[in-house]
């Protein structure tokens, strides 16, 4: 049994990491918007970035470092603007902010990333972050992880973070993270900003693996509009301070124990981003069972997360599972209408080929409930596939059409 213990710290949690988060002035009203986070050494350092074909300059400029440098030591992260769409410009002043930072932490530029989010289209202010840049290094530490993690919120109602600790080749290691996310959230990447320190000693090749791996069961499962970003951003940074004897074997219990740690973090602030979606007053967990193949499963599963009709009903506690019939039916996939079962909670809606007496007013009762588990079963084979969703509510209306 693999065990771990969340801890304080976020972020910071993990030896040799220090944070920060000040206001440079992109948001009214004096709102955090301006983060750090920062290693005393470099650190290995991998990423996955969103699918978008549109993606933001700071994606174009990491993806570069990464791939050549394998190492990072400092990410600047800004919210209010995603410097994205606004031309050859916005990637200078990616280059310009990045190269400033690094002066004034006297470290190589190679060594730094930055990341965005916000509005599309309006040119990164880069004369007030670098102004802030000062500030936001002389005043890191390892007590900044939460402002931190304001900073980088957009829509967010509030921040996301966690750290826990594990015991590897008798060292104490820690694993700290932080993410945003609450609107445009969709595989492939789930459109958020993430960031994960570790102090573990690992050969690279891990790193990414663990990483995938993780996201394959936490970020890339879960959905609140169907909408992809094009900022979507998850790093990892793994210093190596803790000084375990390096990780080089994937098959070996210290591999097994970080990966299993890993996605345990993961799925943490993958279901934190879905509690926060905007609008949101459900949490719906999405299962397709006795699937052929997960390709299947996957698309029907998606199909319903993405229908307004069916999340419209969860958000009315209306128990029109006719919905997720019309769903399936409509996913593509071949299956047998006489061999579907439909459960929501321990109730069976649906199953043979017809509907279950009295489903309507037990399932009015269960969809009272925040959290709401919906279970499909095409009896065809054994694969399966989960997926985390939202309802659609007004509110999700009214915080798109304003938001700018």
């Amino acid at each position: 049994m693999v065990k771990w213990k969340i801890i304080k710290g976020g972020i910071t949690a993990p030896e040799g990491f220090e944070a920060n988060g000040i206001s440079c002035g992109i948001k009214k009203g004096g709102k955090l918007d301006l983060a750090l986070i920062y290693s005393q050494i470099p650190a290995l350092t991998a990423g996955l970035f969103t699918a978008s074909r549109f993606p933001a300059n700071h994606i174009i400029l990491d993806r570069k470092r990464i791939n050549k440098y394998k190492e990072a030591q400092a990410i600047i992260i800004n919210s209010g603007n995603a410097n994205c769409a606004v031309g050859k410009k916005g990637l200078e002043d990616a280059q310009r902010i990045t190269a400033k930072l690094a002066e004034e932490l006297n470290i190589k530029s190679q060594f730094v990333l930055i990341a965005s989010t916000g509005i599309i289209g309006k040119r990164l202010p880069r004369k007030k972050i670098e102004r802030a840049i000062p500030l936001l290094v002389a005043n890191r530490g390892k007590d900044k992880a939460e402002l931190a993690s304001q900073a980088i919120m957009t829509t967010d109602k509030k921040p996301k973070e966690i750290a826990v600790e594990l015991n590897i080749s008798k060292k104490k290691i820690k694993i700290g993270a932080m993410a945003k996310g609450s609107g445009m959230i969709a595989p492939h990447l789930a459109t958020m900003l993430c960031f994960i320190t570790t102090d573990l000693n690992i050969k690279l090749s891990l790193l990414k693996r663990a990483l995938r791996e993780a996201v394959g069961v936490s970020f890339n499962r879960i959905s609140v509009d169907g909408e992809m970003s094009t900022n979507d951003t998850l790093i990892i940074m793994a210093n190596g301070l803790a000084g375990n004897k390096r990780i080089e074997n994937q098959r070996s219990k210290e591999f097994f124990i970080f990966q299993e740690a890993l996605k345990f973090v993961c799925q943490h602030l993958s279901r934190e981003i879905v509690y926060d979606g905007e609008g949101a007053t459900k949490f719906i967990t999405l299962r397709i069972k006795g699937a052929e193949n997960k390709y299947g499963a996957e698309r029907i599963a998606r199909r319903i997360a993405s229908s307004p009709l069916f999340k419209s009903a969860i958000y009315g506690e209306n128990p029109n599972w006719g919905r997720v019939i019309a769903s399936c039916g409509a996913s593509g996939v071949n299956f047998n209408p006489e061999k579907l079962a439909i459960r929501f909670a321990e109730k069976f809606v649906f199953k043979n080929g017809k509907p279950m007496e009295n489903a309507s007013r037990q399932l009015k009762k269960i969809l009272e409930n925040r959290d709401v588990e919906i279970e499909i079963d095409l009896n065809l084979g054994k694969e399966e596939y989960f997926l985390w969703t939202t309802d659609l509510s007004e509110e999700y209306i009214r915080i798109n059409a304003g938001y700018e």
